[in-house]
């Protein structure tokens, strides 16, 4: 994806993995994504970033909260923007909650160009709506 369709994109990633969440900021504002990272579901919520953001990067498994009740939680909020679910080793629970939620997963590790174009494709069918 050239930097020019990314411009302006503000994703909000929330990954506990300090290493994992530094990876992924770095991959996605080589692609010209603006980035607010988040290492917690708490200081995710208390962030007026959050409102403004285009997607949402999850991790399924936060020290604070389940990644899908992270989700609900601001879906509660009024925000409907596309989110994508990370996870390592999913299970079934993990599968069937994304799945009911209607949102995409990607397994860990992360291969940089799969976020890249599941993140495009996701920005791509939210901006038909």
């Amino acid at each position: 994806m050239s930097p020019s369709l990314a411009a302006k994109r503000l994703v909000a990633v929330i990954e506990d993995d300090a290493a994992v969440l530094s990876s992924i900021d770095f991959s996605l504002t080589a692609q010209g994504y603006d980035v607010c990272g988040f290492e917690s579901a708490a200081p995710a919520l208390e962030s007026p970033k959050i409102m403004v953001a285009d997607c949402l990067v999850i991790d399924y498994a936060l020290p604070d909260m389940n990644g899908m009740a992270l989700l609900a939680a601001l879906r509660r909020r009024g925000l409907s923007i596309p989110a994508i679910v990370i996870a390592s080793n999913p299970t079934a629970r993990c599968r069937s909650e994304v799945e009911t939620a209607g949102v995409p997963l990607i397994e860990k590790p992360i291969m940089s160009e799969a976020l890249n174009e599941l993140l495009h494709e996701t920005l791509k069918r939210a901006d038909q709506y």
